[in-house]
């Protein structure tokens, strides 16, 4: 259930260490913080820990935020060093914390990196929020979003094979025109290439 704050009120509220401006903060932030990770990770089960561990020390400082800028920032950036920690750590195939850390490392010379990221992840959350309202949704985003079949999809739903591929096509005619180009775009490029 969504707060009412307005403006940058639930931010002066979480300063002040109000759990109902933190529920705000966690609603606000949870879904593209777990993308993010969940890009670098690609490991669903060590990204939300590493997002609930990132939100619990964004409230053990929630009074050293000067703005809300500075804690999207602060929840971005300690994820990411998160990931990267993860990656280096022994649990991951060497050659995976290699490639990582290369990653990490252009990363860190290139400053817009984490901007490109946010944008990715803003966009993601309006595809997402379409496909909730969408009918059809849940077809495109087992097929696109989950990587399934379209015989695993018609397994699932227990519908035909031909019934996956009618409602797929129609979702993505809809989807479309839902989007504006430059979300369309975003889709194209990283979700039908999956």
């Amino acid at each position: 259930m969504k707060t009412t704050t307005q403006g940058d009120d639930w931010f002066l509220l979480f300063r002040e260490g109000d759990k109902n401006a933190f529920r705000e903060v966690f609603e606000r932030y949870y879904r593209p913080i777990s993308y993010f990770a969940l890009k670098i990770l690609r490991d669903n089960t060590y990204a939300e820990d590493i997002v609930s561990e990132t939100f619990r020390k964004a409230w053990d400082r929630k009074d050293k935020f000067a703005t809300p800028r500075h804690l999207e920032n602060f929840l971005y950036l300690v994820t990411r060093n998160a990931c990267i920690s993860y990656l280096r750590g022994d649990r991951v195939n060497q050659s995976t914390t290699r490639e990582w850390i290369r990653m990490a490392e252009d990363n860190e010379r290139a400053d817009s990196s984490i901007d490109l990221e946010r944008v990715q992840t803003k966009l993601m959350e309006v595809i997402f929020q379409k496909l909730q309202g969408l009918p059809g949704g849940e077809v495109i985003r087992m097929s696109y979003l989950e990587g399934k079949s379209t015989r695993e999809i018609a397994s699932e739903l227990r519908m035909t094979e031909n019934n996956v591929y009618i409602i797929k096509s129609r979702s993505l005619k809809v989807l479309r025109t839902m989007l504006t180009k430059n979300e369309w775009m975003f889709f194209v490029l990283i979700f039908m290439q999956w």
